[in-house]
């Protein structure tokens, strides 16, 4: 009984070792610290960042500081669609990447699209 079952098993292992080769080449199966230090090339990206003040850029420690006098200015030029930008390269890079503060970057362009709003909350980024 044995032997007759391993015919079977060899149908599904030959399958799966193919899938994991073709995801190790293909980069499915990169190592997340390869990914991550690729995620981080984002920041230095000149098309990404090229009309915004590098004082009002997001950084990767998650941080964002726009005083609330520059708000506007912020949310109206080009800082907040690079900064959009930005956040797109690093999730289509590495969708489970975390600041230094482990805010995610969902949580980043939350707060952001929060601050930009013309709520209460403009101007509390």
């Amino acid at each position: 009984m044995a032997i007759s079952s391993f015919p079977r098993h060899r149908f599904f292992i030959i399958p799966l070792i193919s899938f994991a080769l073709f995801c190790f080449y293909s980069g499915y199966a990169e190592d997340p610290a390869r990914m991550f230090e690729k995620a981080l090339l984002c920041f230095n990206n000149k098309l990404i960042y090229s009309g915004c003040d590098e004082e009002y850029r997001l950084n990767e420690s998650g941080n964002i500081n726009v005083p609330p006098q520059i708000t506007d200015q912020f949310c109206n030029g080009p800082c907040l669609a690079e900064t959009q930008l930005l956040l797109n390269c690093i999730n289509n890079i590495f969708a489970g990447f975390l600041f230094d503060n482990k805010a995610s970057v969902r949580a980043i362009s939350d707060t952001i699209r929060a601050g930009c709003s013309f709520s209460r909350q403009r101007g509390s980024l």
